[in-house]
């Protein structure tokens, strides 16, 4: 109880500060390669097909440098699993999963008003700090760099198409399609080797102050030799001079069967 308190009192001194120090603008909020410090919080549902769902509460910091080039990230989930399935008595447990830690740099940005306008690449490392027989985390290592390019189509519209790839270097309690841990059983799979595509279209909707986004997501395992198609639909809006909400929807589209939901609640503190 205590620490709930005190979690909820860090965010409101977080929002109190951020109202007082300037505004951030829905292209701002919606972008997904925006620098900024900021404070997020998620909470987000796994609907599997066999029945399991996983439940998570996300708490993460990104601290974004002055000249808008290099942000360091850091992610810590709480999850609570329910498996459809045998892990020894223990199919309903909560928990900590695994930690990810970010970092994002932007080789390349300028000030055109449309076209191409920025090329930021990342790293993400997810550590293996979720307990792994219990199906809150990997059990090893996961590295995940991409690229992202920023283009303008218009003032409203603007496109994010990203690459990542997605690898461990043992094996691990996840299979392909998702980077969550393997909701049929605790045994590790293989190592991860997922190629990742992914098509953002993002559009602005100004007198609202808020967004509507399309997402069409490819996923290769090479692990597994398979293809995953997913669609996923954002909603966003400011709910303060520089606090934004959000809900993110991605649904299944075809492949095996495996991850059929995810629904997101996304909470941005922005901080300068």
């Amino acid at each position: 109880m205590k620490s709930t308190l005190y979690l909820f009192s860090l965010f409101i001194c977080i929002h109190v500060h951020a109202q007082q120090s300037g505004v951030i603008t829905a292209h701002e909020a919606s972008n997904p390669v925006f620098v900024n410090t900021r404070f997020v919080t998620d909470a987000e549902s796994y609907l599997f097909e066999n029945g399991s769902e996983f439940y998570s509460l996300r708490l993460g910091y990104y601290y974004g440098m002055a000249n808008q080039r290099h942000q360091f990230g850091l992610a810590v989930p709480y999850f609570h699993n329910v498996f459809n399935g045998d892990y020894g008595g223990y199919e309903n447990t909560s928990g900590i999963g695994d930690v990810k830690i970010t970092y994002m740099a932007v080789p390349i940005a300028n000030n055109h008003l449309s076209g191409f306008t920025r090329l930021s690449t990342y790293i993400e490392l997810s550590a293996p700090t979720g307990e792994e027989q219990l199906g809150r985390g990997m059990g090893t290592w996961v590295y995940k760099p991409g690229i992202v390019a920023t283009f303008q189509a218009s003032p409203s519209v603007s496109f994010y198409p990203e690459v990542r790839y997605q690898f461990s270097t043992d094996d691990a309690n996840s299979q392909g399609g998702s980077d969550t841990p393997d909701p049929e059983d605790p045994e590790d799979d293989g190592k991860v080797q997922n190629l990742i595509l992914e098509f953002p279209v993002v559009m602005v909707i100004e007198n609202w102050e808020g967004w509507f986004g399309l997402h069409a997501q490819y996923i290769r395992s090479f692990t597994e030799e398979t293809n995953f198609f997913y669609v996923r639909m954002d909603l966003g809006k400011m709910i303060g001079n520089k606090t934004s909400a959000a809900l993110d929807i991605q649904k299944f589209i075809s492949g095996q069967p495996r991850l059929n939901l995810i629904v997101q609640l996304r909470f941005q503190f922005f901080v300068r």
